[in-house]
């Protein structure tokens, strides 16, 4: 009996989470939008942030092959 309700509390559980999903897909505006990129220098910078950190990453592991 006890088994029985865990079960169905379970279930429950899975399709209200499942209802919220798509409730939350439906509308797009719940997502922030990212910014558009102002331009070349802004890219760069990004760009230059994402290598100087992978650099670091070789260095931190030897055997990385990255």
């Amino acid at each position: 009996m006890e088994d029985a309700k865990k079960k169905i509390a379970a279930m429950t559980a899975v399709l209200y989470f499942l209802q919220a999903e798509e409730t939350s897909a439906v509308l797009p505006e719940s997502r922030p939008v990212p910014p558009a990129p102002e331009g070349f220098w802004n890219f760069s910078g990004r760009q230059s942030q994402m290598m100087l950190r992978s650099m670091a990453q070789m260095r931190l592991f030897p055997g990385w092959k990255g």
